[in-house]
């Protein structure tokens, strides 16, 4: 790996697939993830905002043990347990489609390197500001 870069980088689905990615792939030497979306979906059942897609606040009948064991194969959180690179994860305090709670859940899960921004006026979305920091966090990354 001398001198090689493996970097993912996503947003929402695509935070979550940065991770999930950094989770099952040793290669890979960093990840930034701004609110992964995919993570802590059976939150509702603890009593928590649980993730998108929002699978017990939007349907009925997702409450069998079958379909709770096939959610958590692809929960994030059990992903982000795995991941050795370093790791930069953004999110809104103030997201409703990612509520913040599964963003710490997944943070709070990483064993590896990490690091965190909290921004508190932001939603579902990221400003200029962070995406520039996550160039610049990606360029002291590189190997």
């Amino acid at each position: 790996m001398d001198g090689k870069n493996v970097i993912v980088q996503g947003g929402s689905q695509g935070g979550a697939l940065a991770l999930i990615t950094a989770g099952l792939d040793q290669r890979v030497t960093a990840c930034v993830a701004n609110h992964p979306a995919l993570s802590d979906m059976a939150g509702y059942k603890a009593g928590r905002a649980g993730g998108y897609p929002h699978f017990f606040r939007n349907s009925v009948d997702m409450d069998s043990p079958a379909k709770l064991k096939t959610m958590a194969y692809y929960d994030v959180v059990n992903f982000a347990k795995q991941i050795q690179a370093d790791t930069f994860i953004t999110w809104g305090f103030n997201d409703d489609v990612c509520p913040p709670t599964t963003s710490y859940i997944v943070y709070n899960a990483l064993n590896c390197p990490k690091e965190a921004l909290i921004t508190p006026i932001n939603e579902h979305w990221t400003s200029s500001d962070t995406e520039y920091g996550h160039l610049l966090w990606i360029k002291k990354h590189l190997k």
